[in-house]
């Protein structure tokens, strides 16, 4: 396999301790991590009774990662095997499963998924509001209108919400049970040196009150699930042991997006071995303003005395050009960002993107294009920018293209320029629609929905009638018309074992009475020989049913992969809940292809998604990281969307509260008492909040530039939200000599 000298000397030289490999986008991290763990292999140091243990953030990344093991294990002659790939979830259940005793569960724990997860989350909040219901609404500010307060009173629950959220998730990451967080707050009111935010009171009585419930019905939520783990771990040494022997060596994915209860998990892993490479670039870690992650684990992890560092800064993605832009915003933030602590905490100086040298297999491209442009406002930016991509497509069809967004909300209206330009070509799709769940992954989860759901009852005909309707919208499957009654009111008078399983080879057997023309009679026949193997796989695990459905009614290569990303989430939802029954699944899928369950959560990279030469991407920043295009729009890089003071106003203050962000400060107040940090003044979590939200925000401009290969068309509007607006003062700095 073609490995450059930086990821040739991380494979050939590491053979054991603890190992942090920093590497910037494009750099070849999970290629590298990959043949790691097949030279490991080869190498004969991972004994009968053992694996290579990989962890990494994503279930499409795991089948990603195990085919890339395989290829290289292919490519040196050795078998398939040997090595274990999982989420850190699926390690997590896996773990309790083998002894929920020493985890503190009962065997038959069930595990929330994210829809309920969130429903618990709101009646926890609603329960709070009910019982504090005076007390909450003296948030809310005197003299309002009915309508006004109607209006008020929704967001504030939208809020309390999040709130509850945020305090909830950060406690279990510090391992901090309902009664200790209480102390923590109560503590700190006796003492006087700092006011405790009420936000922060509010989101522990709601940790306790959704504590409560889950316990009461011997649920755990995801957080839940991983300290278990740590739990059972915790609990018996020889246990731990031995899980330590059967994984001798952890290679971990992503750590730049690590937790607190990841980090723990690992470690207690790989205590006796100490072998624990870990993965990651600090400067695209864009999780921590709203998840559990925090990029100072992995950069802590990097400065420890005993763990070597080896970086991969070596990146064939970019022109010269836009590598160089990359590195300006680094260096301009390091060294003179407005504020100190930003200039610390945002990037890394240590990851400097080094083009690749002209031998190279993945030679850079040799020249890019950078404009910054101004519009108007909104409006004139979305109908410009799908104007000015439209143009590119049309004349470059072999090119790939993506208008990232720095919100769903201004994606939308990308989408809506974008649709009525589509008008015009009707025979050509123009783009694809990649914000929350796109309508090609609610169309697919919407037909496998009724199949498996058939699956599940196949003696029901109705069904059988329903996915028939599903099929023909959608499109796939036999050809047929969902307005003819005849066809109906057969298949729901007909013997389902007559009709799908037929004595030796002769036809499905038909209700008498009914006659049916020539195309008719042939839709019933290939529905029936259709839907009895369906059957037939039924009794394959989920994720392998799901294939089969997929392979025999889909033939669009983008709607396979959705395919079988939604397969591999469902495999891990059975694994899960492993005594879920088909139509579970079928409601898991209801839920998604209804867009009441949020699908390609974090990346487009969960969906499988690869962009498509002569189609433009439409998503957001967020979920564009791990991809890569030859031409890139990043929108709205303003003040609005990357704020440089800290004192200024950010998006996700409710201005109703005079400027705080509740749940914000609930979090950063709550993480500065868990390290005994008491000395702090009232305003800091405000203050340190802000600040946190500025690095990220960094980290997400810089992920946005690096998606680009050839062409970066950087935009902003002068008029937004009816004021006026300026371009990202970052941006500004690092584009000063670009027209």
């Amino acid at each position: 396999m073609n490995l450059r000298p930086q990821q040739a000397r991380i494979v050939n030289e590491y053979a054991g301790g603890k190992l942090a490999i920093s590497a910037v986008p494009g750099s070849g991290k999970t290629h590298t991590l990959a043949a790691l763990a097949a030279h490991l292999l080869a190498r004969g140091v991972i004994g009968p009774d053992a694996e290579v243990l990989v962890v990494t953030f994503t279930n499409s990344a795991v089948e990603n990662v195990k085919a890339r093991i395989r290829l290289v294990l292919r490519e040196l002659g050795l078998r398939d095997g040997g090595f274990r790939v999982f989420t850190l979830h699926s390690l997590a259940n896996t773990i309790v499963r083998e002894r929920p005793d020493l985890a503190g569960v009962t065997s038959d724990y069930r595990i929330d998924d994210e829809l309920s997860n969130s429903r618990a989350m709101s009646d926890a909040a609603r329960w709070f509001m009910q019982q504090e219901h005076d007390y909450w609404l003296s948030f809310l500010p005197s003299g309002l209108t009915a309508q006004q307060r109607y209006q008020l009173e929704s967001e504030w629950s939208d809020d309390t919400a999040r709130v509850g959220a945020e305090v909830t998730k950060l406690a279990k990451h510090l391992r901090l049970t309902p009664a200790e967080v209480r102390a923590l707050v109560l503590g700190q009111a006796d003492k006087g040196q700092m006011g405790v935010s009420p936000f922060l009171r509010i989101g522990a009585a709601i940790y306790e009150h959704y504590d409560q419930t889950l316990r009461a019905a011997g649920r755990l939520d995801f957080d839940d699930l991983i300290w278990a783990a740590i739990r059972a771990l915790n609990n018996d040494d020889d246990f731990r042991r031995r899980l330590g022997r059967r994984w001798p060596f952890i290679l971990e994915d992503e750590a730049q997006d690590s937790t607190p209860l990841q980090e723990e998990i690992l470690a207690l892993l790989s205590r006796e071995h100490g072998n624990w490479v870990r993965v990651g670039d600090p400067n695209q870690a864009i999780m921590t303003t709203f998840t559990a992650s925090d990029v100072r684990f992995f950069r802590a992890f990097k400065q420890r005395s005993d763990v070597k560092v080896m970086p991969l800064t070596v990146s064939g993605r970019s022109a010269p050009e836009i590598i160089a832009l990359a590195n300006r915003l680094v260096d301009w933030v390091t060294r003179a960002h407005p504020e100190p602590v930003v200039r610390r905490e945002a990037l890394s100086a240590d990851e400097i993107i080094q083009p690749a040298p002209p031998d190279d297999p993945q030679p850079n491209p040799s020249a890019g294009c950078i404009r910054l442009q101004s519009f108007d406002d909104e409006d004139t930016e979305a109908q410009k920018v799908a104007q000015s991509a439209v143009r590119f497509i049309l004349s470059a069809p072999d090119k790939t293209c993506a208008i990232l967004a720095p919100t769903n909300y201004f994606g939308q209206r990308i989408v809506q320029a974008l649709e009525a330009i589509q008008a015009r070509y009707p025979q050509r799709a123009l783009y694809q629609d990649q914000l929350r769940n796109a309508q090609p992954v609610r169309d697919v989860a919407r037909v496998l929905a009724q199949a498996v759901r058939f699956c599940s009852q196949p003696t029901n005909m109705n069904a059988l009638v329903d996915l028939r309707a599903a099929m023909i919208e959608a499109g796939v499957g036999p050809s047929g018309d969902a307005r003819d009654n005849r066809v109906k009111a057969l298949l729901r008078s007909a013997r389902p074992e007559r009709l799908l399983f037929p004595l030796s080879d002769a036809a499905p057997v038909l209700p008498t009475g009914l006659v049916l023309r020539e195309d008719e009679a042939r839709e019933v026949y290939a529905l029936a020989a259709l839907t009895a193997r369906w059957l037939r796989a039924s009794v394959l695990p989920v994720d392998q049913l799901i294939l089969t459905v997929a392979q025999q009614l889909f033939t669009q290569e983008n709607d396979l992969a959705i395919a079988h990303s939604l397969a591999s989430s469902l495999r891990r939802y059975a694994s899960l809940h492993p005594d879920a029954h088909l139509a579970d699944v079928a409601r898991e899928l209801d839920e998604i292809a209804s867009n009441r369950q949020r699908y390609l959560s974090s990346s487009l990279i969960e969906a499988g998604f690869q962009p498509v030469a002569g189609q433009i991407t439409v998503t957001t920043m967020h979920k564009a990281k791990g991809l890569e295009w030859d031409r890139v729009y990043l929108t709205c890089v303003d003040e609005v969307e990357f704020p440089h003071d800290a004192s200024g106003e950010f998006r996700g203050q409710a201005w109703y509260l005079a400027g705080h962000d509740p749940a914000l400060e609930a979090r950063v107040q709550l993480e500065a008492l868990a390290r005994g940090d008491t000395g702090l003044t009232e305003a800091d979590p405000v203050r340190q909040a802000h600040l946190e939200y500025i690095a990220e925000r960094l980290r997400l401009l810089y992920v946005g530039i690096t998606r680009a290969r050839t062409d970066l068309l950087i935009s902003y509007s002068r008029r937004r939200l009816g004021r006026d607006n300026s371009v990202a003062l970052a941006a500004r700095e690092v584009l000063r000599d670009v027209a």
